[in-house]
């Protein structure tokens, strides 16, 4: 299956290596799952940028990373080392920086710099909410809030010993929890997102919303192609891979396979993927705008923007479940928020200690 574009990268002579990693390489990948392949460049660039292509029937997501990031390995991409199945290798540096993430991966030391990471992404989630709380917007604060609590989830995941999955974010969460004697800090996720208590139909009825929005998604950037070059590139490289309609494709794959085996993972997948892709739509439609942006305030300001499809505004707050957010539910949503980053801010490193060095 993936004999072509093997042999297509190796000719490439600005490719120093490639291998494969995600559900494939971990082994429990299901027929809705894409491959994952990660692509090292003989580049200099501080980002990575994804490129999804299809191969006989088969989505295949390329990540790019310069050699760089290889030399230096910066935590974000020590799970995709983890995992990776290494296919090729034109000097040995991936290699290498495989060998070593699988010597470190759960060392203190290496969990500690990863979860630095989540914290400060929680930290500024937190900082967002609180903002839009102040401006009015109960719709963001609500949404920077449960992304906080995301994030921060992670350092659970990382001191349980837990892979961060995606499609399976809501069940590594139970477990790490319940391995950490921190179950509370679970159920508090399940209930401030409120996923714990969906249907069947009102999942369907975020996914019909999220394939909306993300149609108009994808008309906004086919109209604005190419993206302006003053736009951020990793935002942009972003958008240009959420707007296709191969990634569209994966998704309602990804989700209806949700659908069949939790519903709670189903609407799990969709709020955060929508968000992420969001978090780039607004920023490049804001620039081309000429207008300002504040991510603590996105939904505000998606709303109001003159370009995009009023399609993507609706629908996304829809498929958010985040039509009417009251002041109170968005107080009592950070609070509760911010009293869990708390906690596992202050936790953080005793968790981290019970690791076996």
């Amino acid at each position: 299956m993936l004999g072509g574009i093997i042999e297509d990268l190796k000719a490439r002579e600005v490719v120093l290596g490639f291998g494969l990693f995600g559900s494939w390489s971990r082994g429990d990948a299901t027929p809705a799952s894409d491959v994952d392949l990660l692509v090292v460049e003989n580049k200099d660039y501080d980002y990575d940028y994804v490129e999804r292509i299809e191969v006989n029937g088969c989505l295949l997501d390329l990540d790019h990373i310069s050699r760089y990031w290889i030399a230096k390995i910066p935590p974000e991409i020590d799970q995709k080392l983890y995992e990776l199945q290494i296919l090729f290798d034109r000097d040995g540096s991936l290699t290498r920086a495989k060998n070593l993430m699988s010597r470190i991966y759960w060392k203190p030391e290496r969990v500690e710099l990863r979860t630095e990471s989540h914290l400060f992404e929680a930290d500024s989630y937190l900082s967002r909410a609180r903002h839009a709380l102040n401006r009015g917007d109960y719709r963001s604060a609500k949404v920077n809030s449960i992304r906080s609590f995301w994030a921060i989830s992670k350092i659970l995941m990382e001191a349980g010993r837990e892979l961060i999955l995606s499609s399976l974010f809501i069940k590594k969460l139970e477990d790490a929890c319940r391995s950490l004697d921190m179950y509370t800090a679970y159920k508090s996720y399940i209930e401030v997102t409120g996923f714990g208590r969906l249907s069947k139909s009102d999942v369907k009825s975020m996914f019909e919303s999220l394939i909306s929005a993300w149609e108009g998604i994808m008309k906004f950037t086919k109209a604005m192609s190419p993206l302006p070059k003053d736009a951020h590139p990793k935002l942009g490289a972003k958008l240009n891979y959420y707007g296709r309609e191969l990634f569209l494709k994966g998704l309602k794959a990804r989700v209806n396979n949700l659908l069949e085996f939790s519903l709670a993972e189903a609407a799990n997948y969709i709020f955060h993927t929508l968000v992420d892709a969001l978090e780039s739509y607004v920023y490049v439609a804001s620039t081309i705008e000429n207008v300002r942006f504040d991510y603590a305030t996105i939904l505000k300001h998606l709303g109001e923007l003159k370009m995009s499809p009023s399609e993507v505004y609706y629908n996304a707050i829809k498929a958010l479940r985040v039509e009417d957010v009251s002041s109170l539910e968005a107080e009592n949503i950070l609070k509760t928020v911010s009293d869990t980053v708390l906690s596992v801010r202050q936790k953080r490193k005793e968790l981290i200690a019970r690791l076996p060095g």
